[in-house]
């Protein structure tokens, strides 16, 4: 009995998602995005008013409310990072009601530039620490060579050289 009832929930829920149609996700640019342009992604509603959530790699990310004026609800990122990347989709849920709808089909923000930032931090903090050994290398070479010139002109003076700790 138990069972029947919520399989029959189940049904019912999964009918009403599938009554509501698919919303469209758009990227803006489509393509050609370099770290730290601005990016838009746009939703397309078939109905309104509705809650709308975009997803990031099937994960909730944002929420935006939509009035019966829009049929599109923008998600804006200024300077875009590398956390930007990834798949997003969205989704909707009608205002009036329950129903929630499928998701949409999912785009693609690829990053240009971002290989090229990470190979770069790379090289400079490579670059950093070996001229660090390099300049630390140099000074233990010349605080052992002045010591021994020290050493040599105390004794060519006739001295009987000085001790060191």
């Amino acid at each position: 009995m138990v069972v029947a009832l919520i399989l029959g929930w189940w049904l019912v829920a999964a009918s009403r998602a599938q009554q509501l149609p698919r919303p469209s996700l758009s990227l803006h640019p489509r393509q050609g995005v370099s770290l730290g342009d601005n990016v838009t992604l746009r939703c397309h509603l078939p109905r309104l008013p509705a809650w709308v959530w975009l997803y990031r790699e099937g994960r909730w990310s944002y929420a935006k409310y939509s009035d019966k004026k829009q049929d599109t609800t923008e998600f804006s990122f200024l300077s875009t990072s590398r956390e930007h990347a990834g798949t997003y989709s969205c989704q909707y849920q009608l205002s009036e009601s329950e129903d929630i709808s499928v998701m949409s089909d999912p785009v693609e923000l690829v990053l240009t530039g971002a290989e090229l930032v990470s190979r770069g931090n790379l090289v400079v903090a490579v670059v950093r620490d070996w001229a660090a050994v390099l300049i630390f290398g140099l000074g233990v070479f010349f605080v052992i060579d002045a010591r021994s010139l020290w050493i040599r002109r105390d004794e060519s003076l006739g001295g009987e050289g000085i001790e060191w700790l």
